[in-house]
């Protein structure tokens, strides 16, 4: 403990004595904050993402010290993404709960998502001037501050009565891309600079009409991609919401067992989304706009390369969570086939179990160019409202920071596969490199 904590106001907490030091200095003309966002120029009908700039001084050294915006204490004692959900499930009824939280069946691939970060290791790199780090990449022709997406959910109002809102506003104040937002709100918040850049979200559509319908006023309303879930035909075998009558009315009004809802879940039962998809969606959607499609829900190298074939702009390396079938591989697993399969004739995302900032570059080091997240901000909005999904973004890029400059890679463009190795893979034996 330093002289000044030892006499500072007990009433002033230690995260506001920081802020308080830090700003002094800033005021002082000792550091000097700085856009973690170059602007690029905005394109018709999309809005450049604005990121909050992260909070840099410099040390003594002359080497910067990045720090990420200040909330209330409470907020601030959440300190990685796996605490969200513990004040989430204490603030949301035990449905609401049991519904995000549940995975397929026994719910392996959910936890398979999770732990096969653990089946890889970093070979970092030392002694490489890392004073600076570097967030940043471009997608589809926009520079982004992050490689942190939003993914696509439908059900963030039954987190927050507001969490469409909120969400798209964190999303606008973080510089993180957003999947599937609701048209009405991102076109109000629009209309004074609030919106994000976002991509339009499907589960696919039954006819060409419909494909083609959606694909031209997802463009007319301003999205920067579509991104369609491959995934999806059936629901999935989930206990969780079978156990509570899962109904379908309780996403709108969160009032239970009325009996007036259908219900969507239940043991063994078998409901239909979009049985009918298959390749031909893709030639659907393709005369009706000019947007990159991103293909959301591959897992092997046949299906990326028949996605190579129809022309999608991206894929999105999913298992929906684990919430569909259960025993599917994980994604961090099917990574690597996929990104082989398409040979960099395109970017591949992936989204799965991504809770720290050395799982971005695990990701990254297997050939991801971005991330999408979904559970660990909606426990956030969950918790804190827009407050709390913002945290969750620049948790996870302040992270990032850190394993970027720990790792020897310093920046996004350096990592490649020499910076991973599989955990299981043998050492090699010290006598035949003497």
């Amino acid at each position: 403990m330093t002289a000044d904590e030892s006499n500072a106001d007990p009433g002033v907490s230690m995260a506001r004595r920081t802020l308080i030091r830090r700003a002094a200095g800033i005021l002082a003309g000792t550091a000097a904050t700085s856009s973690v966002l170059a602007q690029e120029p905005k394109p018709a009908g999309a809005a450049a993402p604005v990121a909050a700039a992260p909070l840099i001084t410099t040390s003594e050294e002359g080497f910067e010290i990045i720090d990420i915006p200040h909330y209330s204490d409470e907020l601030m004692s959440v300190i990685n993404l796996h605490e969200f959900e513990g004040v989430a499930k204490k603030r949301i009824s035990t449905q609401a709960y049991d519904y995000i939280r549940a995975g397929a069946a026994d719910e392996l691939t959910l936890q398979a998502n999770l732990a096969a970060y653990g089946d890889y290791w970093i070979r970092r790199r030392v002694m490489v001037d890392v004073s600076h780090v570097d967030t940043s990449l471009e997608l589809f022709g926009h520079k982004l501050a992050h490689p942190i997406i939003l993914g696509p959910i439908g059900l963030r109002r039954l987190l927050n009565p507001d969490g469409d809102r909120l969400t798209i506003l964190a999303a606008h104040k973080t510089g993180a891309i957003l999947v599937g937002p609701r048209l009405d709100l991102i076109q109000e918040l629009a209309k004074t600079d609030q919106a994000p850049m976002w991509w339009a979200a499907s589960l696919g559509h039954a006819t060409a009409q419909d494909a083609q319908a959606w694909a031209r006023e997802s463009e007319a309303q301003g999205a920067s991609a579509l991104c369609v879930s491959l995934d999806y035909p059936y629901t999935g075998a989930r206990d969780r919401p079978s156990r509570d009558h899962w109904e379908s009315q309780w996403a709108d009004t969160p009032r239970y067992n009325t009996g007036e809802g259908e219900v969507t879940f239940q043991p063994g039962m078998v409901w239909p989304y979009f049985p009918n998809m298959n390749w031909e969606w893709f030639k659907w959607v393709r005369g009706s706009t000019k947007l990159p499609i991103v293909a959301k829900g591959i897992t092997t190298a046949e299906d990326a390369r028949m996605a190579v074939k129809a022309g999608v702009d991206a894929i999105a390396v999913s298992n929906h969570g684990g919430r569909t079938l259960d025993g599917a591989v994980a994604t961090l697993h099917a990574l690597p086939e996929v990104v082989d399969a398409v040979n960099g004739k395109i970017p591949v995302i992936v989204d799965g179990g991504v809770r720290r900032g050395g799982d971005v570059i695990k990701c990254m080091s297997l050939g991801a160019k971005a991330v999408m997240i979904g559970r660990p901000y909606l426990w956030a909005l969950a918790a804190y409202g827009q407050e709390g999904v913002q945290r969750v973004v620049e948790l996870l890029t302040g992270e990032l920071r850190m394993a970027l400059g720990l790792s020897g890679a310093g920046h996004l463009a350096a990592i490649d596969r020499s910076l991973i190795r599989p955990a299981w893979k043998p050492y090699p034996n010290p006598s035949t490199h003497a």
